[in-house]
């Protein structure tokens, strides 16, 4: 017996030495977590801080909105650049909106909407030399105004910034695993902490013919209705008498919900995680039809007959690893089918006017693809100018109207076969 037990506690000692001299083999990693605060500010500061100024710098580049020779141009969380466009060669910057917490534009008839945190603010712009406030929804946005309970039960306050703080710890690990990814982003609540994913996220009279909104947008107008993206939400407003709205039903879609593209009867939701296809032939009881489902990606989305176009595009916001442009087939609405994929350098908004795909590829600047056959549009690059970072655009009458980091640029696009820069407005940071 005693001769059998030895050789076991032997054996063990061995294994029990093997594996402390295993557990030594240690290395340091170093994390990084970033800390966001809430910079609180009182609504009343934020609903009389709304001025009328000259036309200034764009410093930040932001969603656009074009009607009749006139281009607005966001800046975000600032207000509206308005542009007197009607000679593209010469664009110029004739006002500034400011509005704190603007982040979208649409424009119907002589009137202008836009957000301004949690209130939806109308502005009267028959005049460009005369912009007037003329009518405010307040709280009318639930998306910021839930942002309360990070300062408890004020209701008088809403978030308007975040401050940034990076704390870094180390920690010993084993060498071989497989290491950190990248920081975590907290954000405070309350009185603590909690893990979470931070979205990125004014002489003439502006007429009476429909506005063109770029492909980025979460607002949209379709008859005498308007409709807004909020949180998850899609609110809609009947404007039948545009200074007294009537709100109608709104709409649960998706936490992930981007932008708004409508066409007639339907209304196209671009999300991370695929397109919504929405009924709205009762313009104030919108109804869900169907769902495009797509990896997570950032998704904005136009529409042409029984086609979409998608662009999918990876970064820290969008949390996705694919970067292309997506061609489907709409034509059952419950039932839409992909078409054909075409990879992409990092794309974003998208335009089209004819057979003329314009796409915003990011850092790859502008691409400008024939897409007569729906097969070859990869194949097919008619134009590219690789010297921009392309944000979003608007093809329309042979002008593309394109924000990007540094700027206006306009092209005309009447001959494809030879496109050309025709003015640039620089964003000066």
């Amino acid at each position: 017996m005693k001769d059998y037990i030895k050789p076991f506690y032997a054996f063990s000692f061995i294994i029990l030495l093997f594996a402390t001299l295993g557990c030594t083999d240690d290395c340091e990693t170093t994390v990084t977590d970033i800390y966001y605060e809430p910079v609180f500010s009182l609504k009343s500061e934020v609903r009389n801080s709304v001025t009328i100024e000259p036309g200034r710098e764009i410093s930040t580049r932001g969603k656009i909105f074009f009607k009749d020779g006139y281009l607005f141009i966001n800046e975000p969380k600032n207000g509206i650049h308005v542009i007197d466009n009607r000679q593209p060669t010469d664009p110029q910057n004739i006002a500034f909106i400011k509005v704190p917490g603007s982040f979208d534009i649409v424009v119907k008839d002589n009137l202008l909407f836009t957000d301004s945190y949690m209130d939806l603010v109308t502005f009267d712009i028959s005049n460009l030399q005369a912009i007037t406030e003329v009518n405010r929804m307040e709280d009318f946005f639930t998306a910021h105004g839930s942002l309360n309970y990070y300062n408890g039960s004020d209701e008088e306050q809403i978030v308007t910034d975040w401050t940034e703080e990076r704390r870094t710890t180390s920690y010993k690990d084993e060498c071989n695993s497989n290491g950190f990814f990248g920081p975590t982003i907290w954000l405070r609540q309350g009185e603590g902490f909690v893990q979470t994913a931070l979205d990125n996220a004014s002489a003439g009279s502006a007429g009476s013919a429909p506005g063109i909104a770029g492909s980025l947008a979460r607002f949209a107008l379709t008859g005498e209705h308007l409709y807004a993206l909020d949180g998850g939400w899609l609110k809609n407003l009947e404007l039948t008498s545009p200074l007294s709205p009537i709100s109608g039903e709104d709409l649960y879609v998706s936490w992930d919900v981007e932008t708004l593209f409508p066409r007639g009867d339907e209304l196209f939701v671009g999300a991370s995680g695929g397109m919504h296809i929405l009924d709205i032939s009762n313009r104030s009881n919108p109804q869900s039809i169907s769902l495009y489902e797509h990896i997570n990606s950032c998704d904005p989305v136009i529409v042409e007959g029984d086609l979409a176009f998608v662009t999918l595009r990876s970064g820290t916001e969008c949390q996705g690893f694919t970067d292309q442009l997506e061609v489907i087939d709409i034509s059952d609405l419950r039932n839409p089918r992909l078409l054909h994929t075409f990879p992409m350098h990092n794309p974003h908004g998208l335009s089209k006017d004819g057979d003329a795909l314009f796409i915003c590829d990011g850092d790859a600047g502008l691409k400008v693809f024939n897409s007569s056959d729906l097969s070859k549009i990869g194949d097919n690059l008619l134009a590219h100018d690789g010297s921009i970072q392309a944000y979003d655009i608007i093809a329309f009458n042979n002008i593309a109207m394109l924000i990007g980091d540094d700027g206006l640029h306009q092209y005309d696009y009447s001959d494809l076969n030879d496109i050309k820069l025709l003015s640039t407005i620089k964003i000066l940071p």
